[in-house]
């Protein structure tokens, strides 16, 4: 697709804004300016200018370019070829070849021997006996003392306070000072505590300890001698002996046929092909967009100053609508 048309298109689009924008400035009024000073007085003038626009054209140039074409090569190379070759040797190996045996141990037996023992023995015997003590008791006494306690004695009084009424014929900010209503007064209650002391007579309940004779019964044990036969049990030794048969591993000499496999490896010679790409330069013919700037003559309107024109007098300076230019009337 052409960028050309898109490219002019656009440029007649910029210059048709321009135009209505510098009318629109050039023809409102100023704001400081009466009503004689109407766009009747106040026109554009149109002058031509030389403005550059782009254009885009299709130019054929030639270009150096590099390629890669397949060649064909053969080449000669060496392999190594391992060849497998078999023969017997001898490999002396040992055997453990089990033997059974016998051997004589000799061990020690306990035999139990029982016999009857006087024996002595002391056991606690239990009996209870009564004891006097003293104990502390507690008792809670009543107790008269004297207190001071606070106790809250207030009232309620009335009080009075102006409360400000709200304006309902204007608004705040431009309401007159008659129009709004004067303040009210207010009367609440408001209760005003006043704290009295005094004294007065509570009974308490004090602690008083005492001590009281008592009698408790208490179990004491006391030490026994008896007599009693026990039955001992004691343990001699006795050397006894036994045939235990057991095995052992012999170890045996033996030689054995083992075939081995060598590689011996016998060069080859081998021939293949191969493809590579060899580069080489062409010149070729492309179309190529290429964009120049064309001058071109276009009519664009002017701003005429309404300074110039026959206004009345405002009251200070004012800008000029086209070119932003301060002035005074």
């Amino acid at each position: 697709m052409s960028l050309r048309p898109l490219m002019i298109t656009a440029a007649a689009v910029a210059l048709s804004l321009f135009a209505s924008l510098a009318n629109a400035q050039c023809c409102a009024p100023p704001a400081c300016a009466p009503a004689a000073c109407a766009p009747a007085a106040c026109g554009p003038q149109y002058v031509e200018k030389t403005v550059c626009v782009p254009e885009m054209t299709t130019e054929t140039r030639t270009i150096t370019v590099t390629c890669c074409r397949p060649e064909v090569r053969q080449k000669t190379y060496t392999v190594m070829r391992r060849v497998p070759e078999t023969h017997t040797v001898q490999r002396p190996y040992t055997v453990m070849v089990p033997e059974q045996r016998v051997r004589t141990v000799s061990y020690c037996v306990p035999k139990p021997v029982t016999r009857q023992v006087e024996r002595q023995y002391t056991v606690m015997v239990p009996h209870q006996e009564t004891r006097t003590t003293t104990r502390r008791v507690c008792r809670m006494v009543p107790t008269t003392e004297t207190r001071t306690v606070c106790e809250c004695s207030g009232r309620w009084e009335e009080r009075t306070c102006e409360v400000p009424a709200q304006p309902a014929c204007a608004p705040a900010c431009c309401a007159p000072a008659s129009c709004c209503p004067p303040a009210c007064p207010r009367t609440y209650r408001v209760w005003v505590p006043e704290v009295v002391k005094r004294e007065v007579q509570v009974t308490v309940m004090r602690p008083s300890y005492e001590d009281v004779p008592c009698q408790y019964t208490v179990t004491v044990c006391h030490p026994e001698t008896r007599t009693k036969i026990v039955t001992l049990c004691e343990y001699k030794t006795e050397q006894r002996t036994c045939q235990v048969p057991y095995t052992v591993c012999v170890p045996q000499q033996r030689v054995a046929q083992c075939p081995v496999t060598t590689w011996r490896c016998v060069p080859e010679e081998k021939t293949c092909q191969y493809t590579v790409m060899v580069p080489y330069q062409e010149q070729r013919e492309v179309q190529v967009q290429v964009c120049r700037m064309v001058k071109k003559t276009v009519t664009v309107p002017v701003c005429t100053p309404c300074c110039e024109q026959s206004c009345e007098p405002c009251a200070g300076p004012r800008h000029c609508g086209w070119g932003r230019r301060r002035c005074g009337c």
